[in-house]
């Protein structure tokens, strides 16, 4: 076997060997050795001693994983007796033997990135299972969206390890990007070309790789309380039942990609029929929702969603009776797209077994979600054997966006929205405060979710202020999921452009931007393209009070540019500017992983009830 060369490998042997010799390997025991080695010259490797593990053949050898100067990471075998982890990892190359006190050792190296994917799954499978993601059920989360996970998946680790300390909270939840949107398969990402920035697969982080970033970075980070890896968004879409068709089986090769994942959120939507809701401008009457009823479902159908559904449902210190038109209404607005949550369940069902979590997301609606449309969902798909562990509804959140305070915000905010009972509830119920009229809100939704054992779980969380934060942890009393992603790159992006003007990275911001605004000016991103051209200054806005005062074209869009080529680099690397990214210095790097993991820990402080 081949020898190389990983300055600081011996010391650092010599320090685990002594320090765990006879010992079972403890947290107590890692910081010891973490403590050892700060004292020692390693000759510039870096150690991730919470990764420490003993070798489940020879637990007298262990496992530690490393990043050695100017290399990606690696994975140590220290053997006291000399025998190869080549039965687990055949791939290991022998560094050579040392002395740790009288008795000589043998160390071994393996390739340990991201993107070792063989190496981390045996890792997490074979030598310490403690390590993969497990279903989340009821325990509340923040969910980190990750287009960049190997800069924020170590910060929301780093974050999730201060709340356990100091609140004895396990929020841990990794991985988390649309499936069909941020990311795709890896056939897809290889044939992207980067001119079209809305479709699928814009972070250039395919759904295979995210899962496997995810587990590396909780090997590194020592995190063995679990956490849960979630898939998010398999949206179905389509204007014909053969576009449709072709969506769902797209959404299918999606779920089989990810099968190591643990939560699984379902997009439906195009499915929903919007006009048997009252709300719509054009809604149909009491006698069109019949007939479409009667269209829809046969008879026998038609007498159980009836009976079914008319029964009293308390919830908190609520009754809720649904009356025979609300029922019909609620199964024209949302059957067909049950009924396809139910296939799709059964999909990951076949690929991952019963040990998930499930999220059909009624959010996408374009109405805010009633307590009655909850319980129709939630209910329908308990009787049916596929109940729903997480439920999303449309609170209307808008995506990095701060939620209004004010009368006069709501006004301004609701506009061209298919809400028109918020601003007249707001005004006559809660004189005049939307956070008032959003708490309780939240608090009825709550309710609803907990008496069918789920979880509340907030979309688009990115961008909201304290105040919000608070109130949706009083009103669910901090048995929520919350989920974020843009706002952790948009941190990277706001530190490339505090950079000196003309630096390297401040001119790779301004040629993201530059690049974003020109495929706006060719309409790439519909009608809000309109939107860029009400800006100039490509500022990004304080994100401390939700972007509000920055480019709020940008401020959405910008983030699909990582998966487009640096056409107008004066060098001529034309790059993605995502590999760009990827290679940011150390001192940039630790700058960004310290707002992201200050970030999480801050919404945690709000959002704990």
């Amino acid at each position: 076997m081949a020898e190389l060369e990983l300055p600081g490998a011996a010391a650092l042997g010599e320090i685990v060997l002594s320090v765990g010799e006879g010992r079972a390997w403890t947290d107590e025991l890692r910081a010891q050795a973490a403590a050892r080695a700060e004292e020692t010259n390693l000759d510039g490797l870096t150690a991730h001693f919470g990764s420490l593990t003993a070798d489940p053949l020879d637990s007298r050898s262990c496992y530690l994983a490393v990043d050695g100067p100017g290399s990606e990471g690696r994975l140590l075998h220290f053997a006291p007796d000399d025998a190869p982890p080549e039965a687990l990892f055949p791939g290991a190359v022998s560094l050579g033997r040392a002395r740790s006190g009288e008795r000589e050792f043998a160390t071994h190296v393996i390739p340990f990135s991201s993107r070792d994917w063989d190496a981390i799954r045996t890792f997490a499978a074979r030598v310490e299972p403690a390590f993969l993601p497990r279903p989340q059920r009821d325990r509340p989360a923040i969910a980190t969206g990750n287009r960049h996970p190997e800069i924020s998946l170590p910060a929301a680790f780093a974050a999730f390890r201060a709340i356990l300390d100091e609140t004895g909270v396990n929020m841990a939840s990794t991985a988390q990007l649309s499936a069909t949107r941020e990311m795709t398969t890896d056939d897809a990402i290889a044939a992207r070309d980067g001119e079209i920035p809305t479709a699928a697969g814009h972070t250039r982080v395919s759904i295979r790789h995210l899962y496997h970033a995810g587990v590396w970075a909780a090997i590194r980070a020592g995190w063995r309380e679990g956490f849960t890896a979630e898939a998010d968004h398999f949206i179905v879409s389509g204007d014909t039942p053969a576009g449709i068709a072709q969506s769902v089986e797209a959404a299918k090769e999606a779920i089989r990609h990810a099968a190591g994942f643990t939560k699984f959120t379902t997009d439906t939507s195009r499915l929903f029929v919007l006009q048997a809701d009252t709300r719509h401008p054009q809604a149909w009457s009491d006698t069109v929702v019949e007939e479409k009823f009667r269209d829809i479902f046969p008879s026998s159908e038609q007498a159980w969603i009836l009976g079914e559904f008319s029964r009293a449902f308390a919830a908190g210190d609520r009754v809720y009776q649904l009356t025979p038109a609300q029922i019909r209404r609620l199964a024209v607005k949302f059957g067909e797209s049950l009924k396809l949550n139910e296939e799709l369940y059964d999909t990951i069902v076949q690929v991952r077994g019963p040990a998930f979590d499930f999220e059909p997301s009624i959010d996408e609606a374009e109405t805010l979600t009633t307590p009655e449309e909850m319980i129709f969902c939630m209910h329908w798909l308990a009787l049916r054997g596929r109940p729903a562990q997480l439920v999303p509804p449309n609170l209307g959140f808008k995506k990095r966006q701060a939620y209004p305070e004010s009368p006069e915000a709501l006004e301004a905010y609701v506009a061209h929205k298919m809400w028109p009972e918020l601003a007249d509830r707001v005004s006559r119920q809660f004189g005049g405060k939307p956070l008032e009229e959003l708490f309780a809100r939240v608090a009825d939704l709550a309710a609803v979710a907990r008496h069918f054992d789920g979880t509340l779980s907030i979309h688009s969380g990115s961008g909201k202020q304290a105040a919000v934060l608070e109130c949706i942890g009083r009103a669910t009393g901090g048995r929520v999921n919350y989920k974020i992603s843009g706002e952790l790159q948009l941190q990277l992006l706001d530190v490339l452009a505090e950079q000196e003007a003309g630096s390297r990275w401040r001119t790779l911001f301004e040629r993201m931007a530059d690049r974003a605004n020109a495929f706006a000016a060719a309409g790439a991103f519909g009608g809000e393209s309109e939107l860029a051209a009400q800006y100039r200054d490509p500022y990004l806005g304080d994100a401390e009070k939700g972007r509000v005062d920055g480019n709020l074209f940008l401020v959405f869009w910008i983030g699909n540019l990582v998966g487009s080529r640096d056409t107008a680099a004066p060098d001529g690397d034309h790059r993605f500017f995502k590999d760009k990214l990827d290679e940011l210095p150390a001192d940039l790097l630790a700058e960004v992983r310290s707002r992201n993991s200050r970030y999480v820990r801050w919404l945690a402080s709000h959002l704990r009830g």
